[in-house]
């Protein structure tokens, strides 16, 4: 069945959920080179060459480095992505559980700091937002530390009300709705009156899994706008279009 569109929201929301990398960050910035190089490390650590398995693992071309939007590295859990690589040298090492800490020995994170490079004028939007009275939160895979580092780096962390992260307890990864459920019984709104904005299938998902006044997508991260519109009640170029979403309120 064809999903239809809309190009603009009758009415504002009350609160705008923002997925974070590949939204408001460049997810290749932050992930892409991430990836190969925690690969490579893992290859001198067990002394094989195991780059290209692992980035295969994570949804990554070893050649283009292109990113799968629905591959591990752009949905998956830290702890998920950490098992897969566990997982797969074990046999190289003497159980599962010195291959996992392996793993987490040589995750270090990317620098929030250093590699996040915002996809629009995030404080002026955010800005804008709450101006009408627009609240906003921040549902991602990311971990909360890393998350809290980002936001503040950009100058946004003020505006984020809510912030629903991969390590939370007892809070489902994406498609399912529990991050969405979890801002809105937070802000004590319903989620119909919420969007939810985001950049890969995943996103659009949870938005429609949860009943969201609309699941948006922006163009900016690892989707085309014309593989979002299967699932996005709206697709935009970026984040920065937000602001042509709803007629103005004041």
């Amino acid at each position: 069945m064809t999903h239809k569109r809309m190009t603009q929201l009758a009415q504002p929301p009350q609160v705008v959920i923002f997925d974070k990398d590949g939204t408001l960050i460049d997810f290749r910035r932050m992930w892409g080179n991430w990836a190969v190089q925690f690969a490579q490390r893992m290859s001198v650590a067990v002394q094989r060459d195991v780059t290209a398995d692992i980035l295969e693992l994570y949804g990554v071309d070893a050649v283009t480095h292109h990113i799968a939007p629905q591959g591990a590295l752009a949905i998956a859990p830290m702890p998920l992505m950490q098992h897969l690589v566990a997982q797969y040298i074990a046999p190289w090492q003497r159980s599962y559980a010195h291959a996992l800490l392996l793993v987490q020995q040589l995750w270090q994170e990317p620098d929030p700091v250093r590699e996040a490079l915002p996809l629009a004028d995030l404080p002026r939007i955010c800005a804008w937002l709450h101006a009408q009275g627009i609240r906003m939160a921040v549902a991602t895979a990311d971990n909360r530390q890393p998350t809290l580092a980002t936001l503040q780096h950009l100058g946004i962390a003020q505006y984020m009300t809510v912030i629903a992260c991969a390590d939370d307890v007892g809070v489902a990864p994406k498609p399912a709705p529990d991050k969405i459920f979890a801002v809105c019984r937070a802000l004590a709104v319903a989620p119909h009156s919420a969007i939810m904005v985001g950049d890969t299938p995943a996103d659009m998902q949870m938005g429609r899994n949860a009943g969201v006044m609309a699941s948006v997508g922006v163009a900016s991260g690892l989707t085309t706008a014309a593989e979002l519109a299967t699932l996005a009640d709206v697709v935009l170029p970026d984040v920065g279009h937000l602001m042509t979403l709803w007629p103005p309120t004041c």
